[in-house]
């Protein structure tokens, strides 16, 4: 498959990524970025996992924040659970579908403690040449939020080098 037959592929990442950038700001600003290359899946499919790491949240402000991603989450037909977890950093998890993935392999996810905050999500399967995907590295070049390495300045996000809607 070409790089033109991609396009699908692309177009997911961008909505995607656009979501997550999106539901990082609920939270607050500091994300770092921890992103797959994309990954084959299905019979001739591409998808990404976004990893984005951010600030803690204290258990007095995580109430608003977890009702506007859900009102966020829910207005996309997204219907996710929210659950406490204890142990030594007990937090709140948000998370469509409750436990899996969809059947296309799509899932959102957002957890915080005190201490940080994880938001995932798995693309669709979808569509598009993976090994053309990552020669171009599409997705580490189609978001705003720094990658997770030594010396990257978490709080001023990176300039896409082509547009987002590429």
């Amino acid at each position: 498959m070409s790089s033109t037959g991609s396009t699908a592929a692309k177009a997911v990442w961008d909505s995607m990524n656009a979501e997550v950038e999106a539901s990082q700001a609920i939270v607050g600003t500091g994300w770092l970025a921890s992103d797959t290359a994309a990954r084959a899946c299905g019979g001739d499919g591409a998808q990404w996992v976004l990893t984005r790491f951010g600030p803690g949240t204290q258990p007095d402000d995580r109430t608003a924040q977890f009702e506007d991603l859900t009102k966020r989450w829910e207005a996309k037909g997204w219907k996710p659970v929210r659950t406490e977890f204890g142990g030594d950093s007990p937090g709140v998890q948000l998370r469509y579908p409750a436990a899996s993935t969809l059947d296309d392999g799509f899932f959102i996810e957002y957890r915080s403690t005190s201490h940080g905050s994880t938001l995932q999500l798995q693309t669709p399967c979808t569509p598009g040449d993976v090994d053309a995907l990552n020669r171009e590295k599409y997705g580490e070049r189609h978001t705003n939020t720094p990658p997770d390495i030594p010396g990257a300045n978490p709080s001023a996000g990176t300039e896409p080098t082509s547009g987002a809607t590429s």
